[in-house]
């Protein structure tokens, strides 16, 4: 049990903070009391407390000089500040001295203690942090690689200068200080049919698919002593190599790449896209090589099949190719949810392109109306087997044929999937929308008082995250966020006007495991702080 000083000249204080705050409730227990300054610093260093309450006013030494004294010698002693409201800007000093705890006075029990429970959280977790440092510093071997595969990670999303990636940080780290590095994405294409397969059989393929470029890097590696490739597991799809070396060595990585992609394949019938981002000369660029190789890998999963792509190939592609085939990849993507609005953004984005002429050819065109059709006729059939859908194939491939003048086509192919759309909305409404709201809000019924990732919520009703944000605040005219926090916070005002229950128990009653940020929360949406309500 950890224990308080307490330090007040004013007697009727002391009596009321010893008697009605439940100390054994909060872990604590008084060590000793003072009237003034001096006898609080005699105090201290006979009992040594682990935490300190101290009045602003003090006869002899004030609350600040005793503050000013402790931290020299004890930076990261807990220090709560009580102070009358005429002098809060006196006390606020005290922050030069890293207090940031203040009580008001007259405080309420409830706020007491609250500020006591946050002071002994943050005392618990700076406590739990040092014994990590130290189990750190103790199993350092331990350690590394978890430190490793972190650092691998902020390489590819966070911009370093260079001067933050010394030799002697990379060498400690376990990298090479080279002068290039280059980026590999693999992205395993997870076909239609295996989303709705069992998470368990999926994370069983992605495992065996990471042992063989696990295995093929070893081997690799054996026979390149002077390249060092790094396998960094990056999301449920994703993997990526990092490759440092003195030297560019494309075409080996080339052949290592392709025997990945090859094997995968073969052996899991994985289909794998990979996308090689440009040689850079510095660690600090990882993150633009990394980059590069993502936007490689979006042309590679758009031509379809095992396909290894060059960023430097992507830039010198038909301008027909680089302008359209991430946004016929979306296009794909938001049928594939039935996102008809978000369908009719993608077409103004492709409409505009075309109108401006930036097609090779009328040829260009074509194949580009029939890849919009094609996913078109399909989501129709996935849909509504057994409507008509608005236009067969058959007719649609014999006016394209008719067209011979690039606007004509144009114009045309805008108004068969203008009514297309319009078609769409008739049969579907927005009966869809409605529902996924609906279900999002009975799961924030069922688990508000529960830690709640939207991510996971999106994945349960197999809708991406980013359109479920979107459609969410579209409906409600609010985001997730500022919803699930007014619903959290109506529950939690029934429970304090109840008047059953303490406000910290409301707080993880409610989901929210933080007391203060609970507060913050309660009263930045009704005006007045849990205590007051209570």
């Amino acid at each position: 049990m950890k224990t308080i000083m307490l330090v007040d000249d004013d007697p009727h204080i002391i009596k009321a903070l010893t008697e009605h705050i439940d100390w054994p409730s909060l872990g604590l227990s008084i060590a000793g009391t003072a009237a003034n300054g001096l006898d609080a610093l005699e105090l201290f260093h006979r009992v040594h407390p682990d935490l300190v309450m101290t009045d602003v006013y003090l006869p002899g030494m004030t609350g600040l000089e005793v503050t000013q004294e402790l931290r020299r010698d004890y930076p990261l002693l807990p220090i709560i500040i009580l102070s009358g409201y005429d002098e809060f800007e006196n006390a606020r000093a005290a922050m030069r001295w890293g207090v940031n705890h203040f009580l008001l006075k007259p405080a309420e029990v409830e706020e007491i203690e609250s500020v006591l429970q946050e002071v002994l959280l943050e005392q618990d977790v700076r406590e739990r942090h040092e014994r990590l440092e130290r189990t750190y510093k103790q199993e350092v071997g331990r350690v590394l690689p978890y430190l490793r595969k972190q650092f691998l990670h902020e390489l590819l999303t966070t911009r370093y200068r260079a001067d933050e990636l010394s030799e002697a940080r990379m060498e400690y780290i376990g990298f090479r200080m080279c002068a290039k590095v280059r980026v590999v994405s693999l992205q395993l294409n997870r076909p239609g049919f295996m989303t709705r397969m069992k998470e368990r059989d999926w994370q069983l393929l992605r495992y065996g698919a990471a042992d063989i470029i696990q295995e093929t890097v070893k081997d690799w590696a054996s026979r390149m002593v002077d390249c060092q490739v790094e396998v960094v597991d990056y999301s449920d799809q994703v993997f990526v190599l990092l490759m440092l070396d003195d030297r560019d060595c494309l075409e080996e990585l080339q052949t290592l790449v392709g025997q990945m992609v090859e094997q995968i394949f073969t052996y899991l019938k994985i289909e794998v896209s990979a996308g090689i981002g440009r040689l850079k000369s510095h660690p600090c660029e990882v993150i633009d090589s990394y980059l590069e190789s993502r936007e490689a890998v979006e042309r590679a999963e758009f031509q379809g099949g095992s396909r290894l792509y060059q960023y430097e190939e992507t830039e010198e592609m038909e301008r027909s190719v680089t302008d359209y085939s991430l946004l016929l990849h979306q296009w794909n993507e938001v049928w594939t949810d039935m996102r008809v609005s978000l369908a009719e953004e993608v077409w103004l984005q492709i409409f505009h392109l075309l109108k401006a002429e930036n097609c090779a050819s009328i040829q260009d065109a074509q194949v580009i109306a029939v890849s919009l059709f094609d996913t078109m006729m399909h989501s129709w059939k996935r849909q509504h087997p057994m409507l008509t859908p608005p236009l067969a194939m058959s007719d649609f491939l014999r006016e394209i044929q008719s067209k011979y003048a690039l606007h004509d086509l144009i114009s045309w192919l805008d108004r068969v999937i203008r009514s297309w759309l319009d078609q769409i909305r008739k049969e579907v409404g927005e009966k869809k929308s409605n529902k996924l709201i609906a279900q999002v809000k009975q799961y924030v019924e069922e688990h508000y008082a529960e830690e709640i990732s939207f991510e996971a919520i999106a994945k349960s009703l197999f809708v991406h995250p980013k359109y479920l944000s979107q459609l969410f605040k579209r409906v409600t005219g609010e985001n997730f966020v500022s919803y699930l926090n007014g619903y959290r916070v109506q529950r939690a005002l029934e429970l304090l006007q109840s008047g059953h229950y303490m406000v910290y128990e409301v707080s993880e009653m409610t989901g929210f495991r933080n007391a203060t940020y609970f507060s913050q929360v309660f009263k930045m949406l009704t005006g007045k702080s849990p205590s007051e309500v209570g």
